[in-house]
């Protein structure tokens, strides 16, 4: 199973939560989608990055990677095998009739503090949510990410 980091609208495909999870997992794929505002644009760019690599994936995506984790559950379900998101930007208009229903195993992580991207949305969206006492870029909470990536991989290679 390969991990597959999908990073936010503000940041880059190697920042803090893509080195904490290369440090702990080893590799790490993750698409450059900096600059890119609509989602039909990203989500080309992440189709065809994963179009060479076989097997299932376990997504981590952070805001606006979050949206687009669940784009991609949606275009290539099949190979989506679970997704920890973190403050996923379910605001966005993107995300309209995206449902909880019938998605691989997912967590959400999101902040209590978070003035980017409101709570409010994950707390809704009905998959298990973790909340967290930081801000949007949830660095403070980087084990509790890594733990449930830990976590969420081992059930799903438990299950295969």
């Amino acid at each position: 199973m390969t991990l597959l980091f999908l990073h936010g609208l503000e940041s880059g495909p190697h920042g803090a939560k893509y080195q904490a999870l290369k440090k702990r997992f080893g590799e790490v794929i993750s698409p450059d989608c900096r600059g890119l505002v609509d989602p039909q644009q990203r989500l080309e760019i992440i189709l065809a990055t994963i179009r060479e690599i076989e097997g299932d994936f376990l997504i981590i995506g952070s805001s606006m990677g979050g949206l687009m984790a669940l784009l991609l559950q949606q275009a290539v379900p099949r190979r989506i095998a679970g997704m920890v998101l973190c403050a996923p930007a379910l605001q966005r208009p993107a995300a309209a009739g995206i449902r909880a229903q019938g998605l691989p195993p997912t967590v959400i992580i999101h902040g209590t503090e978070d003035t980017v991207v409101p709570i409010s949305g994950s707390r809704k969206f009905g998959v298990p949510l973790i909340e967290v006492n930081d801000d949007h870029s949830l660095k403070n909470n980087l084990p509790i990410i890594l733990r449930e990536v830990g976590r969420l991989r081992e059930q799903l290679e438990a299950s295969i």
